[in-house]
């Protein structure tokens, strides 16, 4: 089936609406909890979330992606509540046994975590919130698989919202600490859960009776599709989200609790590309499936081609003002060097411009090849943290994330040309407009240090003159681009 150009652009829409509320409010949040906790406090609630980001691939063992793949073209009800069901319970089992160790284990678990005075209180927040984040992120990959667009982006803008109700009213009557926060975050994903499972419920007709386990040819082959999700996604948090827990152990909560901000600031990067990304992976996957590789190919070139033309603008200005917008939001004592903030963008674009490369592998079948470079590229960022961190501080972790995230893109590509898609993915004109108007809008930079004193030249002076010299030449490149169609 042809994806309609209305059909696509519908869709981004409610995923755009989903991204500017949802991550708008987590912003806002943030920026809340950053000052009303100060740096530490921040720091030991934001590591508490990495650490059950961390675990949460584990426990679903990649069984989210195996029920896009098995659900998203099943006919029947029964082809589509079988394997939900079997996920949920194996995810139960492992998230369930895991935090029960952890709520044990939590005081010698505390103080290898974090030197934050409620470290020991934080691990068992952690435990609670472990299997209810693992339960709803399934939950939300069934509705994905089933085009429940409309109803995934309501449910996620109301957790958003009433996350930060929840902080706004925590703070209200004194009563917002770290602990609390991530207590009542549980309870609200919890809640969320289940409105999702009865949303999946009612729309695809799911009965209890058809909550079937599937047999045992049918576990193992999830498994098996599974497994190899899940370690690429070990690798994915080893390079995206170990950093915040390895810099809250060695460096301290307040130091964790800088970085973070910054990072969660840089995350309107990947808020750009979420709706693109979101869309793109169940229509290649179909227009694979459908043997029309064409259609994939011009579905990835719409979607990442929007990406690209956006996106590119966004990074640089995030680099130039991001750590000044930082401490504009939340004080001074979150500051954080130019330098680092660059390289901290650098890594998040690379690793939302490698998407497209990597869903084409995935559908493809070369799950194993990104299981392990995913997982070699990972454990490459942990020893760059390891190494660097103590030496030069969070520049090091900073440069150790952009590394695994820029050796894993090229190995992904590379791979990716050599099933027959590599450079091809890249949408051609929207590419060469990009290139265009981003080395004219860096020339305007370089030429403004010339002639002036670098001292007099404000970073929003400097962002200025980039977006209106990207802009024009963006502009002009698209024109002269039509006229050579025409001619």
């Amino acid at each position: 089936m042809m994806i309609g150009r209305h059909r696509i652009d519908g869709d981004l829409v409610l995923r755009f609406t989903a991204e500017v509320m949802t991550k708008g409010a987590a912003l806002a949040m943030a920026f809340l909890l950053a000052r009303w906790l100060a740096a530490d406090g921040f720091g030991g609630y934001s590591q508490t979330q990495a650490l059950v980001a961390v675990l949460v691939p584990i426990v679903l063992l990649g069984l989210g992606f195996a029920v896009i793949r098995q659900i998203a073209g099943a006919s029947t009800t029964a082809g589509i509540a079988a394997p939900i069901a079997t996920a949920f319970v194996i995810t139960s089992v492992i998230s369930l046994v895991l935090a029960t160790i952890m709520w044990t284990t939590a005081n010698s678990i505390a103080g290898h975590f974090s030197d934050h005075p409620a470290a020991t209180s934080l691990v068992r927040a952690a435990a609670i919130l472990l299997p209810i984040a693992a339960w709803q992120s399934l939950m939300f990959e069934a509705l994905r698989a089933r085009h429940r667009v409309k109803s995934a982006t309501a449910l996620q803008i109301g957790e958003s919202a009433f996350s930060l109700a929840s902080v706004v009213i925590l703070t209200f009557f004194e009563q917002l600490t770290p602990v609390t926060a991530i207590a009542v975050i549980a309870v609200i994903k919890f809640v969320f859960f289940l409105c999702a499972g009865t949303d999946l419920a009612l729309s695809q007709r799911i009965r209890p009776a058809q909550l079937a386990i599937l047999p045992l040819p049918g576990i193992r082959s999830a498994l098996a599709l599974g497994i190899p999700f899940m370690i690429a996604g070990l690798g994915e948090a080893l390079m995206g989200l170990v950093d915040r827990v390895l810099v809250g152990s060695l460096a301290g909560a307040d130091t964790v609790g800088r970085y973070v901000a910054a990072q969660t600031l840089i995350a309107i990067l990947a808020s750009w590309g979420a709706p693109y990304w979101w869309l793109l992976y169940p229509r290649m996957a179909r227009a694979m499936a459908n043997d029309s590789p064409t259609e994939a190919l011009a579905a990835t070139h719409r979607l990442f081609g929007n990406f690209i033309a956006w996106g590119t603008p966004l990074a640089v200005l995030l680099a130039i003002l991001g750590a000044q917008i930082l401490t504009l939001a939340v004080g001074e004592t979150f500051q954080i060097s130019p330098t680092t903030m660059s390289v901290l963008v650098l890594a998040v674009f690379v690793n939302q411009a490698a998407t497209p490369w990597e869903y084409y592998l995935y559908i493809t079948g070369k799950a194993v090849f990104l299981m392990w470079t995913s997982l070699a590229w990972g454990i490459v960022a942990v020893a760059g943290i390891l190494v660097l961190l103590p030496e030069i501080g969070l520049l090091g972790t900073a440069i150790s994330v952009a590394t695994a995230r820029t050796g894993f893109a090229l190995c992904v590509v590379f791979k990716a040309g050599q099933q027959g898609l590599g450079p091809q993915l890249l949408p051609p004109r929207v590419t060469q407009r990009s290139a265009v108007a981003l080395a004219a809008g860096m020339g305007v930079i370089a030429l403004m240090y010339l002639v002036s004193a670098p001292v007099t030249l404000l970073p929003w002076h400097v962002a200025s003159a980039f977006l209106a010299a990207y802009l024009l030449a963006s502009g002009v490149t698209a024109l002269l681009q039509a006229r050579w169609r025409t001619a």
